[in-house]
């Protein structure tokens, strides 16, 4: 649908200062290295609130629709596609400790709405996007894959600062530019949704703990050896022994000894 058609209360440009202003706010978060700060939670929680408005009105307008493909979509129109996942990374963004897992399954519900909205269009793919899906052991076979996901990733990065550097660019390199920032955010969203649901147990834990219905468990302290210094031989025992009377000194022997009686008390 093009946003031509859209009635006199909301107009092309509205919507697109308004996403405008969210990307600029997106950038801002990803840039802020004073998380805890009041500035960082006044600007989440108006990039939340300008977000959710604007999420309201694309979905009110049906500017998207199961029967169309990405051809059909105006350029003008595609821009709002990215709508759900600003939403799911401010969301994730919000370190508000008493309210941190709300704002995590919101996150991880916008991450969805924006992946399956790719999906449809054919920007995406169902099996890149396991809703319960945590980080794998590190093995060979994905370690090369989170190699070559992040090369991609850079590579896109790289290809879209170039193509926005640009003062005018004609329709079709712009709808370009749109599809590449679409296709940047699904790599970021199907990376962060292993990230969220690795965080939720933690949360669910915590909440256990608070809730008194688990112990936390002690802290368990290493023990700190004293210093010593160690010799092969008895000989040598004496020697460095006579040279550094302040330091004990023990053979091999002994601290093979002495570490497998301390591993059967364990």
């Amino acid at each position: 649908m093009s946003l031509a058609t859209v009635g006199e209360e909301v107009d092309q440009q509205s919507l697109s200062e308004l996403l405008a202003n969210a990307r600029k706010n997106v950038k801002l978060i990803e840039d802020h290295d004073a998380r805890t700060s009041q500035q960082y939670k006044d600007l989440i929680i108006e990039s939340i609130l300008s977000l959710e408005r604007l999420s309201v009105l694309v979905a009110t307008l049906h500017l998207f629709s199961n029967n169309e493909t990405i051809d059909d979509v105006s350029t003008e129109t595609i821009k709002f596609m990215i709508v759900n996942a600003y939403q799911g990374f401010v969301h994730q963004q919000h370190y508000d400790f008493e309210n941190r897992k709300a704002h995590i399954l919101a996150a991880k519900e916008y991450y969805k709405d924006f992946h399956h909205l790719c999906q449809l269009y054919g920007q995406a793919k169902k099996a890149d996007f396991d809703l319960n899906r945590t980080n794998h052991p590190v093995n060979q076979s994905n370690r090369v894959e989170k190699i070559q996901k992040y090369q991609d990733k850079k590579k896109l990065e790289t290809k879209l600062e170039e193509m926005e550097k640009r003062p005018h660019v004609e329709e079709e390199v712009q709808r370009e530019i749109y599809l590449s920032q679409i296709k940047l955010w699904v790599m970021k969203a199907e990376e962060e949704l292993y990230n969220i649901n690795s965080e939720i147990p933690m949360l669910e834990h915590m909440e256990k703990i608070r809730g008194g219905q688990v112990k936390q468990k002690p802290i368990i302290r290493p023990k700190v050896m004293k210093p010593f210094i160690l010799v092969k031989s008895e000989l040598q025992k004496q020697v460095f022994g006579a040279g550094y009377p302040s330091l004990p000194t023990m053979t091999l022997d002994d601290f093979y000894e002495q570490e497998m009686k301390r591993m059967v008390e364990e």
